[in-house]
């Protein structure tokens, strides 16, 4: 027996919440991020489906049962498709889209004990922020688009997508009503920052529009909605047009423009410029001036962990939080997954298993959970009182790092599987895979000296794009 079936046996030998690695630290931070993290936040209890925030429950309403449809939502769900726990998504999507407007609003809590207090509907859902500027605006909306697309992906089921289509269609028509200016400038403060408020067009908030709306013109070309699909791949390019003109200042990307101060740019590279590589919305010329200033910056290490949202955090001034605390001016896995994949369009291998690692040995240290925030020592702990110390933020976003990223796995539309992995040299040496479940089949994927091995799928359905 080869090496390389000796792989694949081992492979075959796996869970699904585990990865082959020549790493026992990677492999053990995946394993615990699954099992001790977010698998063990499943509370029952509350819907079918409902998985709080923390682990231990006791922050974020997560012994009260609140969702939270924007980021924390969004990252989560993904984190369980790869994990196969697909009926649960579909269960959380559900109660979800209860609370979706008639207009296409989607709100970024829902509290049913909170049921029409202050500002919050009748029903528990709330779709204004309380601090100034309205941040998150778009957040939701976004977000319950990106986990559709996921949806999609994963179960390959046109008829889900149809019978979702029309408030789909709404969540689109209601940001681009309400938020996408005629200049293509999206609105709506921070994306999935609070403080820093980035009044009004946040960066971060041009990236994710953009790439969400040509994921939802694929979604719906795939089910034979051509002219809507025209329109959100239109939206995508204008948008992604207006940012490279009116975000670059020559070495990188303004961190967002305020509609009194213009282009704020003066605290260092930030999560923005992750975001432009990320997302492929900066231009080729853009990407190779900006790059190297971002590949070995450590500047974006606070307290030893990725990723800080700027590589000055003590810069801010205080009219940019409008009264508010600095609670926000923290690394945080939201933008470490962008660093990751931003690492990952350019094959930067090194820097990608690095910052993983960076996470891993902070989970070990901390038995292996992450807190929301960590702060710079440039700044201290700006925090606002309170510490999260078991958030899935970090352990959602290594599942997603890992399976999109290093494995490289994406499951296409046409029920194929594209494997264009970012792994270093010794870990092509050594082998490396995961078993997963694809169409009701069991796959082992075994990774080996520039081939991939694997069986129970048509070759002609699987492709290794090295």
């Amino acid at each position: 027996m080869n090496f390389s079936e000796t792989g694949l046996n081992k492979i075959r030998q796996l869970s699904f919440d585990e990865v082959y690695l020549p790493d026992s630290l990677l492999t053990e931070a995946y394993v615990q991020s699954a099992r001790n993290n977010v698998m063990a936040a499943e509370k029952p209890q509350f819907y079918e489906g409902f998985f709080s925030v923390c682990v231990d429950g006791k922050y974020h309403g997560g012994n009260d049962g609140i969702t939270f449809p924007g980021l924390d939502w969004g990252q989560i769900m993904e984190a369980l498709l790869w994990l196969g726990q697909n009926k649960k998504v579909l269960a959380s999507w559900n109660y979800v889209k209860q609370y979706v407007r008639s207009d296409g609003k989607v709100p970024f809590v829902i509290s049913p004990l909170d049921a029409g207090r202050g500002q919050f509907e009748k029903n528990g859902a709330l779709f204004e922020h309380w601090c100034p500027g309205n941040p998150l605006r778009m957040l939701a909306n976004v977000t319950m688009l990106q986990v559709a697309d996921a949806i999609c992906h994963h179960n390959l089921d046109k008829d889900w997508l149809k019978n979702e289509s029309s408030m789909l269609q709404r969540i689109v028509n209601w940001l681009e009503a309400e938020l996408i200016t005629k200049d293509y400038l999206v609105e709506g403060a921070g994306f999935y920052a609070e403080r820093p408020i980035r009044f009004a067009y946040d960066g971060i908030a041009q990236c994710y529009t953009a790439d969400t709306f040509s994921r939802i013109a694929e979604l719906f070309k795939w089910i034979g909605f051509d002219q809507f699909s025209d329109h959100c791949k239109k939206i995508a390019g204008k948008i992604a047009e207006a940012f490279q003109k009116h975000f670059w200042i020559g070495d990188r990307f303004a961190e967002y423009i305020h509609p009194d101060r213009g282009q704020i740019a003066f605290h260092g590279y930030t999560d923005v410029d992750w975001a432009a590589i990320a997302t492929g919305i900066a231009t080729p010329k853009q990407m190779k001036i900006l790059w190297p200033n971002l590949k070995n910056n450590q500047d974006f290490y606070y307290a030893d962990i990725p990723t800080g949202i700027s590589t000055n955090p003590q810069s801010y001034e205080p009219w940019e939080w409008e009264g508010t605390d600095r609670n926000d001016l923290a690394a945080m896995g939201r933008v470490w997954y962008l660093e990751a994949w931003a690492r990952y369009r350019m094959k930067d291998s090194q820097g990608l298993i690095q910052s993983i690692h960076k996470v891993a040995e902070i989970g070990k240290k901390r038995n292996w959970y992450w807190r929301e925030r960590f702060y710079s020592p440039l700044t201290g702990d700006v925090g606002i009182g309170y510490n999260i110390d078991t958030y899935l933020e970090y352990p959602a976003n290594l599942i997603r790092i890992m399976n999109q990223f290093v494995l490289g796995i994406r499951r296409e539309l046409d029920s194929s599987i594209t494997v264009n992995p970012c792994a270093t040299d010794d870990m092509w040496q050594k082998g490396f895979g995961r078993f997963f479940l694809h169409q009701g089949h069991q796959i082992p994927l075994f990774y080996y000296k520039g081939k991939l091995e694997f069986t129970n799928i048509d070759s002609s359905r699987i492709h290794l794009d090295v």
